[in-house]
């Protein structure tokens, strides 16, 4: 059984980046060809404490003018690009997109769209960016949806090989407690290696079944519970905090 405190074998370095317009991202320190990957923090932007800084989410609380500006600073950092996203409902839904704007209620996007962002948010659950030949797709990997597999699902539906996943900043097993039931049901699933007791590796379950799928993983290995500086976290902050975005974008060749 895996140690708490044990850093996985497939973490990736990565860098922090400052984007014109002020908001704070991190990215894959090497970044894959064709594509480009932001896992926005809070930091950068113009949100009022609990929501301080760079909020998205107009569900939580905050003043809408000011996720109105967070929003604007993200699409300048993502060069003006226009963006897809979806009604996360913590399932396994995949969606493939051709255009901007709401593409329904799922947990992943799918595009071979170029200059296209897909985008979910998070505080807490897991970002995964796909990267493939021919297309990209985002993946918002909650323990439900973790559990169904949406992350492996995701990459199954790409035409052509999907080359890596980049997980980005979420709780990991470290800050993540769960009930005897739930941390169980991933063991039997996943293997004895995803679970602590009842500290659960969500990270390490998605390594497990993107890698059923064919898929070489990059972990950033950055907790959204250890580093409430740079990122919102539910679980240890409460319902009063915000959510980050994170993006992914298949380039203009």
């Amino acid at each position: 059984m895996r140690k708490a405190d044990t850093q996985p074998e497939y973490r990736a370095p990565f860098s922090v980046n400052t984007a014109r317009g002020g908001a704070v991202y991190v990215a894959p320190e090497s970044e894959p060809e064709g594509a480009g990957i932001f896992f926005f923090t809070r930091l950068g932007g113009v949100s009022e404490p609990p929501y301080d800084s760079l909020n998205v989410s107009r569900k939580v609380g905050d003043a809408e003018r000011a996720v109105d500006e967070n929003l604007s600073l993200i699409r300048e950092a993502m060069a003006g690009s226009p963006a897809a996203w979806v009604r996360q409902v913590a399932g396994d839904n995949v969606v493939r997109v051709f255009e901007p704007g709401l593409a329904g209620a799922a947990d992943a996007l799918v595009t071979a769209e170029p200059d296209l962002c897909l985008c979910v948010a998070v505080a807490d659950c897991v970002p995964v960016a796909l990267v493939g030949e021919m297309e990209v797709g985002m993946v918002h990997s909650g323990w439900r949806g973790t559990l169904a597999g949406v992350s492996g699902k995701a990459a199954r539906t790409f035409r052509g090989p999907c080359v890596r996943a980049y997980i980005g900043p979420s709780i990991r097993r470290c800050c993540y407690e769960v009930s005897e039931d739930l941390a169980a049901k991933f063991a039997t699933e996943f293997g004895d290696e995803v679970v602590s007791g009842r500290n659960l590796s969500l990270q390490d379950a998605i390594r497990i079944d993107l890698e059923r799928a064919g898929v070489e993983i990059e972990d950033l290995g950055l907790c959204s519970g250890c580093r409430p500086d740079l990122f919102y976290s539910h679980r240890k902050q409460g319902p009063l905090t915000g959510r980050n975005l994170a993006s992914v974008v298949k380039e203009v060749r």
